[in-house]
């Protein structure tokens, strides 16, 4: 994201906004190339109509180059200013090295690099430690050979990302999830096991309007029933309170109108 005040932010941080804008850059540049070869070839083969309607995507990728640029130019100078920090790039392709520059001799035009921002201004001691056997000796040629030898713990902006977001999906899940107060999935007679509070909480209130249902058509009949239903309840409000970490009674007042809401819409009409 854009940064307001560069001597404030971190080499990090400075550093994530320089790649994105790098990518962003070089996508407008393949763009106005791509636009600019079509232009060409329509213009000689005297479709001018066709060849004025792809000058304003032109000039679109023309802008947003000089929008990159603009802003990249003053995080390079705080860059500069500070005068420099470490950084670190992998080489992408399977068993690749870790580089304190992409103009390390060991490289080629044709390399393709991850840049390590999150590694940009830490220790050096602390990036061959991460690199491990993928450090480049080259550009690390004081690493020492017990390090050389671990596996390497480098992960990519794009790995480290993806496992960001899995561990959002995960907490999610887990924000949504209920299990029984031992931590064991939450298994019920008459609703089977149940994995989310959402369906928790709605078989609570359906289990004692249901069972106040058969109380009324014969109670003696559907004695089994009616116990079943109310273990049922009792087990779900046992594991909504071990979730939440309040007492049962508070939460069965809390399901009080729900419980008759689900009687009133279900089952007060039912004889």
């Amino acid at each position: 994201m854009p940064i307001d005040d560069p001597t404030t932010a971190t080499p990090s941080d400075i550093d994530v906004e320089l790649a994105r804008l790098d990518i962003e850059n070089g996508k407008a540049e393949s763009t106005l190339r791509g636009l600019r070869k079509r232009h060409r070839s329509l213009l000689e083969d005297g479709m001018t109509e066709y060849a004025a309607e792809l000058e304003p995507r032109i000039e679109q990728a023309r802008q947003t180059i000089a929008e990159c640029e603009t802003a990249a130019r003053p995080l390079e100078a705080e860059f500069e200013r500070r005068g420099g920090w470490t950084r670190a790039w992998l080489v992408l392709n399977t068993g690749g090295h870790v580089h304190r520059t992409p103009q390390c001799r060991t490289c080629f035009a044709t390399t393709q690099f991850a840049w390590l921002t999150q590694l940009s201004g830490h220790d050096e001691t602390e990036i061959v430690d991460l690199a491990g056997k993928a450090a480049c000796t080259e550009c690390y040629p004081s690493a020492p050979v017990e390090v050389r030898n671990r596996p390497s713990r480098i992960k990519t902006p794009e790995q480290l990302a993806r496992e960001a977001e899995k561990a959002e999906r995960a907490k999610a899940k887990a924000a949504k999830a209920i299990t029984a107060p031992d931590g064991t999935p939450l298994r019920t007679t008459k609703y089977g096991q149940i994995d989310t509070e959402f369906t928790a909480r709605r078989n609570y209130a359906d289990a004692l309007s249901y069972a106040r249902h058969l109380a009324r058509v014969n109670v003696a009949y559907h004695r089994d029933s009616i116990a079943e239903h109310h273990e049922d309840a009792r087990l779900i409000l046992a594991a909504l309170a071990a979730k939440h970490g309040r007492t049962e009674d508070d939460l069965r007042a809390e399901l009080a109108p729900k419980v008759e809401s689900r009687w009133n819409r279900e089952y007060s009409n039912w004889r």
